[in-house]
């Protein structure tokens, strides 16, 4: 009976290890591919739009995020984890993490901004200064959630410092473990990670709304149909509805991983584990199919690739 869990317990490790490393390497290249091509074509024009400088955030932070967590877990296969590694590791990691967020959050609102004509005092006194306003907010929100870290990050040192003066002890071994494994405290997680979800989910809900709306009113007015516009609205709400579906399941997996205190390697969890990281290497495909520039550029790749072989 032992055996036949350990091996079940086995193959779920082989199944997730291998999924993470085809996801780790979609990722790199999807963002990868994201910044060279916007920063390339904004080199040459020498004029980069706010919407580009948001995409271009994003991917790198999302690049730097997952070459930090595959750099951890190759260092925790080799035994070479030591203390200090695991605590730059952590903080990059989070530092990152924590600037896509906010990177595909802005990322939404311009967007919303942009596309929706909603007769609101709010909506059109944004439309003019959006393309101003959203990098400051961006470069604000990772600066006051840097902030909210340094408690945690404060409190952390102290209780290692304090477990490095009292290492004989038992207890103060397992406080140091539940250290190591939560860097950041679950509440301050939570807390940003809920704003960024809730601001995300409203600003592509009203955009949603309103691409409805543009294809109602073609309707009504002979175009439903036959109009090139048409498909292009229908397209974008197929891969907001996408989005909005996947960054909810992102959301209700992180929720459910970070309160799962035992830990259970069971299938459920890894559906839900397999279900929440692949959400930055989906968002990134949804990006490079929404951006007219990226594309463009992988359909003229995929063109010459096909004419080679």
């Amino acid at each position: 009976m032992t055996t036949m869990v350990s091996n079940s317990t086995s193959l779920l490790d082989i199944l997730k290890s291998t999924y993470l490393g085809i996801v780790s390497v979609f990722t790199l290249l999807e963002n990868g591919f994201i910044i060279v091509v916007l920063g390339y074509q904004g080199l040459q024009k020498r004029n980069i739009l706010p919407h580009d400088i948001l995409l271009i955030g994003l991917s790198a932070s999302r690049l730097m995020s997952q070459m930090l967590s595959s750099t951890s877990y190759l260092l925790y296969f080799k035994k070479d984890m030591g203390i200090f590694k695991q605590d730059v590791v952590f903080i990059s990691w989070n530092f990152f993490n924590m600037t896509s967020m906010w990177s595909a959050t802005w990322l939404s609102v311009l967007y919303c901004v942009k596309v929706t004509n909603i007769a609101n005092c709010l909506f059109l006194w944004l439309k003019p200064r959006i393309n101003m306003l959203v990098l400051r907010l961006l470069a604000m929100s990772v600066v006051i959630s840097s902030i909210f870290f340094v408690p945690s990050v404060l409190e952390y040192f102290q209780q290692k410092k304090w477990d490095n003066l009292t290492r004989n002890s038992p207890v103060s071994a397992n406080q140091s473990e539940g250290y190591n494994n939560e860097f950041i405290n679950l509440d301050v997680q939570l807390f940003y990670v809920s704003i960024t979800f809730c601001i995300s989910i409203i600003a592509s809900t009203l955009l949603l709304v309103s691409l409805c709306k543009q294809i109602r009113n073609l309707k009504k007015s002979g175009l439903g149909g036959k109009d090139l516009n048409t498909q292009v609205h229908r397209d974008v709400i197929t891969l907001l509805l996408s989005y909005i579906f996947f960054y909810i399941v992102h959301f209700t997996g992180f929720i459910i991983l970070k309160n799962d205190v035992s830990r259970h390697r069971s299938l459920e969890m890894l559906v839900i584990q397999i279900l929440t990281i692949s959400f930055p290497c989906v968002h990134s495909i949804m990006l490079i199919l929404t951006n007219p520039k990226v594309k463009e550029m992988a359909g003229h790749i995929l063109n010459i690739t096909q004419r080679a072989s």
